[in-house]
């Protein structure tokens, strides 16, 4: 492998273990945030160069990824930081890669697509956890099953959360959920979609989100209509429908700031001992034109060592010449079994699927 890479927001929770693994790893990334006291704190015990700079500024963020081939952002909230450093990793002729995980930061992404492939650059976000195994996850079920119209997504509710996922997800708080219909994404009031997925103790009730996979997953897998559901118990359900109702009247943007406010008191991370304990499990169920459905159940490590694997095994992959101009998605750059490969997510009795049998109808607009 060869080239230069930049990790951006090292300072963070997931960022301090990203770079502890690219250099168990053999690679020596430059550190870089917005605090040079604290980058420094970072890279010096790890022997390894660093820099400071913000990005309000187009010009000095472009000269700061001068001789840099891959940059990999690991600053949230990405709705807010990721489009200046997609901006100079365009003008820099440098990859990019994230680990954000909301949804309009992908839709950026995709709609510099056609710039990236011109300037010689992959654009990748969601190479964290988030979408890179549900991504695979997905590719997986319809490269088994290629006559799949319709695709269903269950993830568990998380065990662990850090002050950084609380932050985003504030930013992100409204009273609409998104679903693609027909190819098409469509907004549906917040808490009314639910489905009942088999984490593996048996049917569990899920309620729809707004995953990035519902922006990305037709570009990895063909399939127009997807719909992703997280794992959360009735109580917390009935609160998410009631305050997506009250913001449909009030506006989201109290509650983000309420979020938000609750964000800055969070816990910056779970402990290792509370990390080792906790995973992911993730169910997608794949519809045939006749309604039948075949599932597929994949079992993670917790989300915060998996984003450190995964992420830095796309860096790995991207140095060693593993990449496409545009926009890529993990699945479709790297392959369907890229999470398997790496030994974070592993599948439940691979060989294996349920079928579950209803009307021969034509299922292109199955619920």
């Amino acid at each position: 492998m060869s080239g230069h890479v930049l990790l951006y927001g090292a300072t963070g929770y997931t960022g301090r273990l990203i770079a502890e693994r690219l250099v168990e790893l053999g690679i020596a990334p430059v550190l870089a945030g917005r605090d040079a006291g604290r980058v420094r704190a970072v890279a010096e015990p790890l022997g390894l160069a660093w820099r400071a700079f913000g990005l309000d500024s187009a010009q000095p963020l472009a000269i700061a990824l001068r001789g840099v081939d891959v940059v990999l952002h690991a600053a949230g909230p990405f709705s807010e930081t990721a489009e200046p450093m997609m901006a100079a990793c365009l003008a820099s002729g440098t990859h990019y890669l994230d680990l954000g995980g909301e949804w309009p930061v992908f839709q950026r992404a995709m709609a510099l697509g056609d710039a990236a492939t011109a300037a010689g650059i992959m654009v990748m976000p969601g190479v964290g956890l988030t979408i890179a195994a549900t991504d695979c996850l997905m590719a997986l079920a319809v490269e088994r099953h290629p006559d799949t119209v319709k695709l269903r997504l269950g993830v568990s509710w998380p065990e662990v959360i850090s002050r950084g996922t609380v932050a985003s997800a504030a930013k992100l708080f409204g009273p609409g959920v998104l679903v693609r219909r027909g190819g098409v994404l469509t907004s549906i009031p917040a808490g009314t979609l639910t489905h009942a997925f088999d984490f593996g103790d048996g049917l569990c009730e899920a309620t729809a989100f707004s995953w990035a996979d519902v922006v990305t997953a037709q570009h990895t897998t063909g399939v127009g209509d997807i719909e992703i559901f997280s794992q959360i118990a009735w109580p917390q359900r009935v609160s998410y429908r009631m305050s997506g109702m009250a913001m449909a009247f009030t506006g989201a943007a109290p509650w983000r700031k309420a979020a938000s406010a609750l964000a800055k008191v969070w816990p910056e991370g779970p402990s290792d001992e509370k990390r080792s304990r906790a995973g992911f499990v993730m169910v997608v169920e794949a519809l045939d034109p006749w309604r039948r459905v075949t599932q597929l159940r994949m079992r993670t490590i917790d989300g915060y060592t998996a984003s450190v694997v995964t992420a830095a095994g796309a860096v790995e992959r991207v140095l060693s010449g593993q990449w496409t101009p545009g926009f890529q998605t993990p699945a479709r750059q790297f392959g369907a079994d890229f999470v398997l490969q790496l030994g974070c997510a592993v599948l439940d009795d691979p060989a294996a699927c349920m079928v579950v049998s209803a009307p021969a109808r034509p299922a292109g607009d199955a619920a």
